[in-house]
């Protein structure tokens, strides 16, 4: 069976076996999906940081990654969402770094998904939110990863439900959870 022929699973077993050819197919065959997310996530962030740069970015940290474990199809996604989610906020901080000597320029996510957290989605509060999950992954690694699949990757409920082989009902019930510690510790 050619490379262009084997399904996702095996190919993301291959890319972490440390075959680039198979890392290129897979990259290639979720390049949209891809796309639609880090579109999803970034609005008008200027030059910078735009959906083409994220997309390409996650995939360079994904390539570089040395510990990558990518067994099937819901790791590389959950792979994907931390990455971006990573280089989101690295240009978030780079952007506060930079306002401090000068003009403020806004970094503005699509925040539909996320009923109640603060609305302003500033440079500050992004890093907070960020700061804020780190502590929730120290508490409960899921539910962390649930938030980067819904807030910073724009994953639906019925999306995450299938990749993590959970009902939606288990979904939202640990997003209401989530939600309620990222609210607590943003409150303080």
């Amino acid at each position: 069976m050619s490379i262009q022929q084997m399904p996702l699973t095996q190919l993301l077993q291959l890319a972490a076996g440390g075959d680039r050819g198979a890392l290129d197919r897979v990259f290639a065959a979720l390049y949209p999906d891809l796309r639609r997310i880090a579109h999803a996530r970034l609005r008008g962030h200027g030059a910078a940081l735009d959906t083409t740069t994220l997309v390409h970015e996650s995939f360079l940290r994904l390539v570089d990654a040395s510990d990558l474990q990518l067994a099937d199809r819901k790791h590389f996604f959950a792979y994907a969402a931390k990455t971006m989610r990573n280089i989101v906020i690295d240009a978030a901080r780079a952007q506060l770094a930079e306002r401090r000597g000068g003009g403020k320029q806004e970094l503005t996510l699509d925040t539909s998904l996320v009923n109640d957290l603060p609305a302003d989605e500033s440079d500050e509060t992004l890093v907070r939110i960020n700061d804020a999950l780190l502590e929730l992954e120290a508490l409960d690694a899921e539910l962390a990863q649930l938030v980067e699949m819904r807030y910073f990757a724009g994953y639906s409920e019925p999306e995450i439900a299938a990749l993590l082989d959970v009902s939606e009902r288990t979904v939202r019930r640990q997003w209401d959870k989530a939600r309620a510690f990222l609210l607590a510790s943003l409150s303080e």
